[in-house]
């Protein structure tokens, strides 16, 4: 997944920097990846495997809240009317 500096907290931004050991700028991206545990359960694994392969673990914040959105919209207007 790649974020903007910007979009981090004052937390994340400092422990990036200090593992970078040098200051991000704010329209600087910065990509995360997780690395999977053994002790991930095999659902997850497959889960995220899915994602990358699909492209979802480089979507930006803005771009995930989108879709989610779109997501939340696209059921809602799909419910049967209750009577």
């Amino acid at each position: 997944m790649t974020v903007k500096a910007k979009d981090l907290s004052p937390d994340q931004k400092m422990a990036i920097e200090s593992l970078l050991g040098r200051s991000i700028a704010e329209n600087e991206e910065i990509i995360v990846r997780a690395t999977i545990s053994p002790s991930v359960p095999d659902w997850l694994q497959v889960s995220w495997k899915s994602a990358q392969e699909q492209g979802l673990d480089r979507l930006s914040v803005e771009e995930i809240d989108a879709e989610i959105a779109a997501a939340r919209t696209a059921r809602r207007e799909h419910r049967p009317s209750q009577q």
